[in-house]
Parts: C-alpha cells; structure tokens; sequence
C-alpha cells in the first residue's frame, strides 16, 4: 500500500482505538462495466466504493469516514504490478515513477471528519464542525436516513448508468443537485416532521479562498416529501454566484407516485440567464399491480458542482418497464428503453439503447445486472452493441 493511503488508515485505527469509538464499514460496492475501447477492444472495467465509517460513543459524537473510489480497478492492478515486478537494475528514478503511478491509482482517502454538539446553548439546536464531504442535497437519500420513509429516489444516477462520469470526468457522478463539501459549520434544529439546516464553509468544490453558504429543508409527510435549499459562493464573479433547487416527491396510494428534481446548480448574474443553467428530471411512476412503468426525463446542466459539465444540452428519455420487488430473497425483472441526445458530441450525439435487468437481495447482497444493447447508431464491429454491467453492494 503506498505511503499516504498506509498513513490514513492507520490515523483511523488508532483514532478509533484511541478514543474507544466504533469502526464500521457501512457499505462495499463492486460495479463492473464492459464496452468497446478505442482501440476496438472489448474490454471490462470494474469501480470499486468502500465506506469505512469510525463513530464516537459515550464521550464525544462524532464521525470519521475513510473511502475507497476508483474508477478502475484494472489500472490499479497493474500500477501494483508494475511495482512489485521492477526489474534487478532499475534505477532509483524508475522506482519513484512506478510508486507514483500506484499512488495515482489508489482511491483511499479521508472522506469526512465531523464532531457535532446537540443541545447547543440549552436549545435543540445542533452544530456540527466538519472536513470533507458532508451532505448531498435533494438526492432523496437522506429522509431514509433522518425520518425512516422508504427509499423513493430515482435509480438512474451514478456510475451505473453514467459510468463515464460527468463529462468524461470518472471521478465525478450526478447524485441529487449539490453537496457541502470543504471545512466549515453545519446548523440544524431537529424536528419531527421538519429537518432545517444552514452551511457555512470553505468550498473545495472551488478552491481554497473561496466560500459558500447554504440554506436547506427537509419536509417529511405521509404521502409527500419536499426538499428546498438555496445558497451563494463568493468571491467566484464580481458579484457571487447562486444556486437553488427543489426535491418533490407525491406518492398517491394507488396508482403510483410522481419524482421530481428540478434545480440551478449555479447562476451568475453577471451573465444572460440560459436553459441549460437549468438541471431538472421529471419521473412519473405508474402502479399497475404486478409491476411497475416508469417515464424519466433528465435534462442536464452546464454546470454541476461547481464545474462545467460539457454536458450543455444533453438530455434523455427512459421508459422503464419492471415485475417483482427488490426485498430479501425477491427479483425484480424488466426491460429499459433509453433515448439519448448530446449536441457536444462530435458524432453518435442520437443513440437508442434497450436493457434487460435483473435485481434482488440474496443474504443482505444486493446484485444489480443489466445488459444494454445499442440499437442506434448500430456499431462497428457488431459485438460493441453489447454493453454490460453488473453492480454487487452490500449496506451493513
């Protein structure tokens, strides 16, 4: 293991050791992809997601989280191979370049450090002082995890469906509209139903110098769930630049629910307001007894924490027809349709694809298989139609 990974881990030993805490590890996720290299090769890559998760007991609450993330396990491996395989006369430049390159490949690293207070100032108040990344916001994720309702969001997010990234970026994936990310304070105020908070912090999505500030709400009701937030960053134009957006989710009881992400993930008022400032996927669902359809429109932004996105434009249309639940012991079957339009692309900037997939839960393992066919434009060679994937996670 290089040095720095070897180093954050054992900080996280001995901090958990130390302070008689609680170490976990919340979630393993393994997601392989197969498709066509550009050099005409079928090729499989797989992405790699560890949360180790360090909690403080009875003296202190406070959390720690280490994560594992790369983009391709393969890369790692053979950076590993390449260091453990250097030749008897390498010379002491060839050693550093092969250490640099495992280094490179390692996804280790410390996600968030967090120390809250409840009870501020005899209040219900909480302040919590945080490293690293913190909240995403209006994912839907999080009323599982404050208000126990039922996972509701969208499953057409992350590197299962965009395993390229944004933008070609691997690092980066579309989960909810922003997330607090840097070293800063975080206020909530605690109620049943009704989950306030207020950010303030360094944004790293930006850089060092720059700030951000962000109000959010979370409003949990029996068949309506509501997520607003809206904040500012300075010093990034003359005058900041905004953001703001808007979490809607309206179960009816009978005939299916309606899902709903509509945001600007950032605005800067010096310059003329445009649609493609504007991130919104519209999802209504219909219940039809032994299974489920599923219409999803998604529109992307130009910019998307903080960045561009070279995304301008794009959008698709999904239609998802599916039988079964996803619970212990179950499947869900079903077929995917996607349209897809991307005006930055040099060529293919239309393309169809339809996907099978099987889902289900077998001993707390989640396995998520989905084979999607390019139906347009049809490629060269053939077999590069074929574009599997297999996702195995497990939540402890």
């Amino acid at each position: 293991m290089p040095k720095k990974s070897a180093i954050v881990l054992m900080l996280a030993c001995v901090a958990a050791s130390a302070f008689g805490a609680d170490l976990s590890i919340p979630y393993i996720g393994l997601l392989t992809n197969g498709r066509l290299n550009a050099a005409g090769a079928f090729e499989l890559s797989t992405r790699v997601g560890i949360d180790m998760l360090i909690e403080g007991g009875a003296k202190f609450d406070a959390w720690f989280k280490l994560g594992f993330r790369t983009a391709a396990v393969e890369e790692y491996l053979r950076a590993a191979e390449s260091l453990t395989s250097v030749p008897a006369d390498a010379t002491l430049a060839d050693l550093a370049e092969s250490a640099s390159n495992l280094e490179a490949a390692t996804g280790l690293s410390l996600r968030t450090v967090a120390i809250q207070v409840k009870g501020l100032f005899g209040t219900p108040l909480e302040m919590a002082t945080f490293v690293g990344h913190l909240d995403t916001f209006c994912s839907g994720s999080d009323f599982t995890t404050l208000f126990g309702a039922s996972d509701f969001a969208t499953k057409f997010r992350g590197y299962m469906y965009y395993p390229d990234g944004i933008g070609g970026d691997p690092s980066r994936r579309y989960d909810g509209l922003h997330e607090a990310y840097g070293t800063g304070l975080r206020f909530s105020y605690p109620l049943e139903s009704i989950r306030p908070y207020l950010y303030a912090y360094q944004d790293s999505w930006l850089g060092a110098g720059y700030y951000s500030l962000d109000a959010r709400a979370l409003v949990d009701a029996d068949n309506v769930k509501l997520e607003a937030f809206a904040g500012a960053s300075f010093p990034v134009s003359a005058v900041g630049v905004y953001r703001a957006g808007l979490l809607f989710y309206f179960d009816t009881g009978a005939i299916g629910d309606f899902y709903a992400q509509i945001g600007i993930p950032r605005w800067d008022p010096t310059e003329a307001f445009r649609m493609d400032m504007l991130y919104f996927m519209f999802e209504p669902r219909v219940d039809f007894g032994p299974g489920e359809l599923v219409l999803s429109l998604f529109f992307h932004p130009a910019y998307y924490l903080q960045r561009a996105t070279s995304e301008s434009g794009a959008m698709e249309f999904r239609f998802d027809i599916g039988f079964g639940a996803i619970t212990e012991g179950s499947f869900r079957s079903g077929v995917e349709a996607e349209l897809s339009y991307n005006p930055n692309l040099d060529t293919n900037t239309l393309t169809m694809d339809a996907a099978p997939y099987l889902q289900t839960i077998r001993n707390g393992v989640r396995w998520d298989i989905r084979l999607a066919i390019r139906a347009f434009p049809f490629p060269d060679p053939w077999y590069g139609m074929f574009m599997p994937t297999v996702g195995i996670s497990t939540a402890f």
